[in-house]
């Protein structure tokens, strides 16, 4: 992972998503197979992210899918494609998951960020060395999952912050002020990797 955003290569499928959607709650049922063809490895790498076995990623998959089948009448096509929808669906199912199976840390301590200049952070943060991208891993593995899930959507898919506001329920200007601080908060933990030897916290 890099603190660059990539392209957005999804390809739109909006037109033939409705036209499937349409048909299910018309009661045509089987078509909504082909709409869980489409998106359902993209949610199934989605929920991988947080999920920490393969195989409860699948299953939890499978969930999604079901959940999206049973409440399909609630999808508006006016707030956002099916596919964010899905992950939105998906975002709210991981946490949960991970809140009832306590495989989350949900008090850290924080790191005293506040004041690191932003020029600063830029500057360690797109260094692409071997060793600088070595530490960078290994300080977003130590982010909480929904933060990482944050960095992924907008760094790695291209999701933009209304995209990302959707899918994990909160305002575009608190994604933007948390993505400005969790770049900081990498960049203190990079600098305290270093300063420790390059070894985890």
């Amino acid at each position: 992972m890099t603190m660059k955003r990539t392209a957005d290569n999804r390809q739109i499928t909006a037109v033939d998503d409705r036209t499937l959607i349409r048909n299910v709650l018309d009661g045509q049922t089987e078509q909504f197979r082909p709409l869980a063809d489409r998106h359902g490895e993209c949610v199934q790498k989605f929920v991988a992210r947080m999920v920490p076995l393969p195989e409860d990623a699948e299953e939890l998959t499978q969930d999604v899918l079901v959940s999206a089948f049973q409440s399909l009448y609630r999808f508006d096509e006016e707030k956002a494609s099916f596919r964010t929808w899905l992950l939105r669906i998906a975002y709210h199912m991981a946490l949960k998951r991970l809140r009832r199976e306590s495989r989350k840390q949900w008090v850290r301590k924080e790191l005293d960020v506040e004041d690191l200049p932003d020029l600063e952070t830029d500057e360690l943060l797109n260094d692409t060395t071997q060793e600088r991208l070595a530490l960078l891993k290994k300080a977003v593995n130590q982010l909480d999952a929904d933060d990482q899930m944050l960095l992924s959507l907008y760094y790695q898919d291209g999701h933009s912050l209304k995209e990302i506001a959707y899918i994990v329920d909160r305002t575009d200007a608190y994604l933007r002020s948390r993505l400005q601080w969790l770049r900081k908060k990498i960049h203190q933990t990079i600098i305290n990797l270093e300063d420790n030897g390059n070894q985890l916290l």
